[in-house]
């Protein structure tokens, strides 16, 4: 496959690269180039912002949950007919799983895609200290393709010339461009991250600004030539794509309170022959007859959970939905929901579906990191016995749990929900800490979508 393809990597978390890559995304589309946008790891905020600047879905690429071979095949389905393929990478370049090995990586991700790589350099307070850095990123992995810099918070134009002046004399590699410091153009944060674009109402003077911060300090043709540059990848056999005529309807819920999902999941669950609809649980006071499965994501309940408790029609009819044998499937926020209660970070309570006999408590505390379960019972996505990968990325526990619940996952790597399980099991309703890229398993979707179309046919 010829593509023309790029990864913005970082030398470290937090040094630009989200700002940097959408705004080389958005500039880039002004020029004319259809940009297709991808995410390196698990990360459900970044890519709905690449989204908004292309206007084309953003796709996650995951080198340590994915299987290396459905990594390429997504590349490419995703960025088949477009011009360019923009992949913001993940922490620093080489952060991954743990500091042994390179698994999980933008690194090993951008090697899989046979990717140039050009990377971020904060350089406040450094000139010819860039040199340095930059040349341990150069030299550190001799199999990665490091293409380029671009030197991120500088102070002026003597400041860029100085940290120009060492980089490519150390290196012999270009310095593409320099973005200057500009507090205009922050990303606000909350406590998983950039504040979701679903809740952003000024985005797009923020989105206009970094855009033509980066038409004015970065070589957009140098990205592209190093871009083109790429060499062919094998592509793998694509999966093609099936609507199968008898259809059943999911209602997928997406707001302000829900908003964390995989591209790839709804594509996933498309095909396999479901009719997907979005729904806000803030606003929808029922559920219509003809739905037949509910796909509750991740996102912040916690910061809307006064709304969420107020709308007590659809905490009842998802309740009842529930009770009935409806498919349906939570993770994390849609967890959370789930429960008896939420109480939020101020010690105030809310009144949630009560499917679980469970209560949610907000902490200080962060529980991050990937995955690794073994199926306990069968359940509407998994049979007993199979395996799974996932990542878990919250600030809450579930306390109080029933004696009598059942447990989907037997957790051999992370937390879970109390440390040795995850994934609560009532009726057809599976709710678990744990989130699951479809694309690790194809099998998954169409598990899912199989219950849905038996409950159709009740």
């Amino acid at each position: 496959m010829e593509k023309a393809r790029v990864v913005i990597a970082g030398t470290h978390s937090g040094v630009g690269k989200t700002t940097i890559s959408i705004g080389i995304m958005g500039a880039l589309r002004s020029k004319g180039y259809v940009v297709q946008g991808f995410k390196a790891g698990p990360d459900f905020i970044d890519p709905t912002y690449h989204t908004l600047v292309t206007g084309r879905n953003s796709r996650n690429l995951d080198s340590w949950i994915l299987p290396k071979r459905e990594i390429v095949r997504l590349f490419c389905e995703a960025s088949e007919d477009a011009d360019i393929a923009i992949v913001e990478g993940v922490m620093g370049l080489f952060d991954g799983l743990d500091g042994r090995n390179e698994s999980g990586s933008t690194a090993q991700l951008a090697k899989l895609l046979r990717c140039p790589v050009i990377v971020v350099i904060d350089a406040f307070s450094m000139s010819r200290s860039a040199g340095a850095t930059a040349l341990g990123y150069k030299t550190f992995d001799p199999d990665l393709n490091i293409a380029g810099f671009i030197l991120n918070k500088v102070g002026s134009d003597k400041h860029a010339k100085m940290c120009t002046e060492a980089i490519e004399s150390a290196t012999r590699l270009p310095v593409v461009g320099a973005v200057k410091s500009d507090h205009g153009i922050t990303m606000e944060e909350r406590h998983l991250g950039l504040i979701p674009t679903a809740e952003r109402s000024y985005f797009e003077p923020v989105t206009s600004r970094i855009i033509s911060s980066i038409h004015s300090g970065i070589d957009l043709e140098k990205v592209a030539e190093i871009a083109l540059n790429a060499p062919p990848l094998k592509e793998e056999t694509k999966q093609y794509v099936r609507f199968p005529k008898n259809r059943s309807k999911m209602w997928v819920a997406l707001d302000q309170a829900f908003s964390f999902y995989y591209n790839d999941n709804i594509t996933l669950l498309s095909s396999c022959g479901v009719d997907i609809e979005y729904f806000s649980p803030l606003v929808e006071r029922s559920l219509p007859s003809d739905v037949c499965g509910l796909y509750l994501g991740g996102g912040f309940p916690e910061v809307y959970a006064i709304r969420l408790a107020k709308n007590t029609a659809i905490l009842e009819a998802i309740r009842k939905a529930s009770a009935d044998g409806m498919p349906i499937y939570a993770e994390c926020g849609g967890l959370m929901y789930l429960t008896n209660s939420i109480t939020d970070f101020d010690g105030r309570k809310h009144e949630m579906t009560q499917v679980f006999d469970a209560e949610t408590l907000m902490t200080r505390r962060l529980t991050l990191g990937y995955t690794a379960a073994e199926v306990e019972k069968d359940n509407i996505l998994f049979p007993r016995n199979a395996s799974v990968k996932g990542h878990e990325f919250h600030y809450s526990k579930i306390l109080d749990v029933s004696q009598d619940v059942t447990y989907a996952y037997s957790m051999k790597r992370g937390v879970g929900i109390d440390g040795t399980h995850d994934g609560l099991i009532q009726d057809n309703t599976l709710a678990s800490y744990m989130h699951l890229h479809f694309a690790y398993d194809r099998s998954i979707a169409k598990n899912l979508v199989s219950e849905t179309q038996k409950y159709s046919r009740r």
